[in-house]
């Protein structure tokens, strides 16, 4: 397992436990909806994280937009106040995104010429 695997799949279920929390304890329907917006993309972050062991720029990419959109649908609601419950799924994902751009390439072997 690569390390983009472990951080990513920790943030997607630490973003899913914090917007079932948020959706719980919400007085209005907009915190609600901010809920299931973090909980989706939380979602995407474990399929980001599901896949990085194949394809490590794709997944580095589900994984930052998963983070990005977190952190987009906290303002829904009106208050900033969920951001502080959404910032350590959100650098978690960020962090297995960063991971998982650092990773090199890996190349091809090339066919080998017989003379």
């Amino acid at each position: 397992m690569k390390r983009q695997f472990v951080i990513g799949a920790i943030g997607g279920f630490v973003g899913i436990v914090t917007a079932i929390c948020v959706i719980a304890t919400s007085g209005s329907a907009d915190i609600t909806l901010s809920g299931v917006q973090a909980a989706l993309f939380s979602s995407l972050g474990l399929m980001g994280a599901a896949i990085a062991n194949t394809e490590t720029r794709f997944a580095g990419w589900m994984l930052l937009s998963s983070a990005v959109w977190i952190t987009l649908s906290v303002p829904l609601a009106g208050t900033l106040f969920l951001l502080y419950w959404y910032t350590p799924a959100i650098l978690l994902l960020t962090a297995a995104a960063v991971l998982s751009f650092m990773e090199p390439d890996e190349e091809e072997p090339e066919a080998a010429e017989t003379s």
